[in-house]
């Protein structure tokens, strides 16, 4: 994309800028490579777990080579060109959308796909599968009976696409993902490489002699706008679909079990995983590694930190951390007690 001024970035970001509002800018970049026709942006307050810009982060904030920052209110500009906003990670997103030639607030395009339909010869389309205008299917793809792609869907290379299966409009799938049948994934969608969504989910009885597996017919259903990291697996519901909602992104190797049902706009941080006919609520937070134990539910907007192991229902907006998971500050407290008995124990050794 065409290099912006400043203050043309000031406007797309919604922020205050201090400085030369002409300057042409081209790219944004890392604080400590960054250069004079360069953005970098830096975050001066504490995250969600309260850690903050460590005395390395300030050195590379203070030997900075960068034509523009984009910093929050506390963050110390020394007299250099910079864009106050609220939220510098979310203005450095806007903006590292609009060079990377994306929208940079993520709407989707409003006029429809167009042009033809390309099938790699190296692809196997069923007969009875149905693809919309500008559908790519790529080499090694397989898309089996009844199978329907909408307008824009792109099947990057070796992706199967199972019976009956539906992928809504411009969804985009990486590389060797599998999509079983009876699964439906929305609209603007993206899946990652190797994800796999419908697989049998993880059900069997004792009889006495063995374990025997219980049917999984349900299926899956994926709203529209939803990222679903790579190696990540949802597992189809038994008799009723294992669901998830519009605008949720997961990270890579995130495992969700059958009959889950997971809300609009949830986060899943990479490895956590979620047992089967667990509820998360709208705007949940699910950290790295977290654990959910089945038929649990996670209110709307409660975060749950990573490595917790959750073996409770958590209330809606709740923060929880450790294991077992508990009140975030309360787990506080008990590190610190923990920490400070040891210490007794080691002077009094």
């Amino acid at each position: 994309m065409l290099p912006l001024t400043a203050s043309e970035i000031a406007a797309l970001v919604g922020g205050s800028l201090e400085g030369d509002p002409g300057r042409p800018l081209r790219a944004l970049r890392d604080l400590r490579d960054a250069g004079p026709d360069e953005v970098a942006f830096f975050v001066s307050q504490p995250g969600l777990g309260g850690r903050g810009p460590s005395q390395a982060d300030f050195a590379a904030l203070a030997g900075c080579r960068a034509g523009l920052l984009l910093l929050d209110a506390g963050a110390e500009a020394a007299g250099r060109p910079c864009v106050r906003v609220a939220q510098p990670t979310l203005a450095a997103t806007v903006l590292a959308r609009h060079f990377a030639g994306l929208d940079p607030r993520g709407e989707p395009p409003a006029e429809p796909p167009r042009g033809p339909t390309r099938i790699h010869p190296q692809a196997t389309v069923d007969e009875t599968a149905e693809l919309g205008v500008a559908c790519q299917v790529g080499p090694g793809c397989v898309v089996r009976a009844g199978a329907r792609l909408g307008a824009g869907v792109v099947l990057t290379e070796r992706v199967s696409v199972g019976e009956g299966s539906v992928i809504g409009e411009r969804s985009w799938i990486g590389p060797g993902a599998v999509i079983y049948a009876r699964v439906q994934i929305g609209r603007h969608c993206a899946v990652q490489a190797n994800a796999v969504i419908g697989a049998p989910g993880f059900g069997f009885a004792w009889n006495g002699r063995r374990h025997l597996h219980m049917p999984q017919t349900g299926g899956v259903v994926i709203g529209d706008e939803v990222e679903i990291g790579a190696g990540t697996c949802i597992d189809s519901g038994t008799f009723r679909p294992t669901t998830v909602g519009d605008g949720c992104i997961f990270d890579n190797l995130v495992m969700v079990g059958h009959n889950c049902r997971i809300g609009r706009a949830v986060v899943v941080c990479g490895l956590a995983g979620i047992a089967g006919g667990a509820e998360i609520g709208d705007g949940a937070v699910l950290g790295g590694q977290a654990g959910v134990s089945g038929h649990l539910k996670i209110g709307a907007g409660a975060m749950i930190g990573g490595a917790a192991v959750v073996g409770g229902d958590v209330a809606p907006g709740e923060i929880v951390q450790g294991h077992p998971a508990v009140d975030r500050k309360l787990h506080q407290r008990i590190q610190a007690t923990v920490r400070r008995l040891a210490r007794r124990k080691d002077a009094a050794d």
